[in-house]
């Protein structure tokens, strides 16, 4: 084995470095969904229309799409290190002009170079835990880890929106990332190696396990992020709940996915990545077919717990298909999975927001609700049809066992 680094500084920080790859990540849904929670206080504060507030997602999760697979190629020809602090540079920039934004016009530009930045640092975490860990069960662990932090983002993000907008204004969404960007660059240059390693790769899945993968990983992301979208804004507009209430409430929804972010490497190690991913798939469209058939905020909850267990089941198992598919080229392959899962968060918010400006009430929660949870049983089918089974090729990167 060729390694760049040894052995032995490799293991020694990895615990740390691992913290450094997931704060990229962390970074990134947490800006999601806090501005999920702004954004109806952004709108009013430019007397922007309630049709036109998604454009404060899309402008963020198009170019960050857009621009993951150029990421990844670029990951793996020069490493990860250099792309991540470019990236982490250029978000410190775009979330001080959004801050200082003096129009809405500056706020959508500042959200686009915060997505082409996120679509910089997203990458660098598949191709730096690839080549640092050799074995399958450690690389299950640590996408499950990865996956228990993002879990942790998707839980404070609504609720530090909220809290910002209601102490603060809309602005604080933006100042917020400033600081976090600033320690994760210090992190970056201290502990990520300047040269990525090279390691062996075993045999890849194949093309049919790579393209279920990906489709899956849209899939999960269009289903939980519409819903999300239709949720935030009923709570707001037409239960007129207020900012900081309306983020704590969705909470409940990613409560289950901070638990089960963790065990879901485990998970997977155990029972294999195609079982693990659709069984997510199942009990979150369950959850989500609850949606509207008990008025007022009680009714919210069994859906907001469905999106949490099903994200929290299937978000390590989605992208270790994905890896275990194209282990000669982690970068892209992390860059595809992410692209994937950002156009399914577009199309998803794209939708959420088409719906909201049809139907209210209950009967926009129950249509929200079924659809969702149809949807996301097409993607149990996409990953039962799909994925590799357990043991099959042997010794590929993120095996099942």
């Amino acid at each position: 084995m060729n390694r760049s680094t040894t052995p032995t500084a490799v293991h020694r920080g990895s615990p740390l470095l691992l913290t450094v790859l997931c704060a990229p990540m962390f970074l990134v849904l947490l800006d999601v969904l806090a501005m999920n929670v702004a954004m109806p206080s952004l709108g009013r504060a430019y007397a922007i229309g309630r049709d036109q507030w998604s454009l404060l997602v899309g402008a963020y999760t198009v170019p960050l799409a857009v621009g993951l697979l150029p990421a990844g190629w670029l990951v793996d020809r020069i490493g990860p290190r250099r792309v991540l602090l470019g990236g982490l540079l250029v978000f410190a920039a775009a979330s001080m002009l959004g801050a200082v934004g003096w129009a809405w016009s500056a706020v959508l530009a500042a959200r686009l170079l915060q997505g082409l930045a996120a679509a910089a640092m997203l990458p660098c975490r598949a191709g730096s835990v690839d080549h640092h860990l050799d074995r399958p069960a450690p690389r299950a662990r640590t996408l499950g880890i990865w996956s228990g932090v993002s879990a942790v983002a998707t839980a404070i993000g609504p609720g530090a929106g909220g809290g910002l907008v209601a102490a603060f204004d809309w602005r604080a969404v933006f100042w917020i990332d400033i600081p976090l960007v600033l320690v994760a660059v210090i992190g970056t240059r201290r502990l990520l190696p300047e040269r990525r390693a090279r390691s062996e790769h075993g045999r890849p899945t194949g093309p049919r396990s790579l393209a279920a993968s990906v489709v899956a990983a849209a899939i999960m992301t269009s289903g939980a992020n519409g819903t999300l979208q239709v949720v935030t804004v009923h709570m707001q507009d037409d239960l007129h709940l207020a900012p900081g209430p309306a983020g704590t409430l969705l909470l409940v929804g990613t409560a289950p996915f901070v638990i089960l972010g963790p065990m879901s490497g485990r998970l997977v190690a155990a029972r294999g990545r195609r079982a693990v991913a659709a069984s997510g798939f199942v009990a979150g469209a369950v959850g989500l077919a609850t949606l509207g058939r008990v008025s007022g905020l009680v009714g919210l909850v069994p859906g907001l717990l469905g999106i949490g267990v099903g994200l929290g089941l299937m978000t390590a198992a989605i992208v270790g298909e994905t890896m275990a598919a194209w282990p000669a080229r982690p970068g892209l392959a992390g860059g595809l999975n992410n692209a994937l899962r950002q156009v399914g968060t577009s199309a998803g918010v794209a939708v959420g927001a088409g719906l909201t400006s049809g139907l209210g009430d209950d009967a926009l929660l129950t249509r929200t609700g079924s659809v969702a949870g149809l949807w996301w049983l097409c993607g149990a089918l996409v990953v039962v049809l799909g994925f590799s089974r357990p043991g099959t090729p042997r010794g590929a990167p993120m095996h099942d066992r």
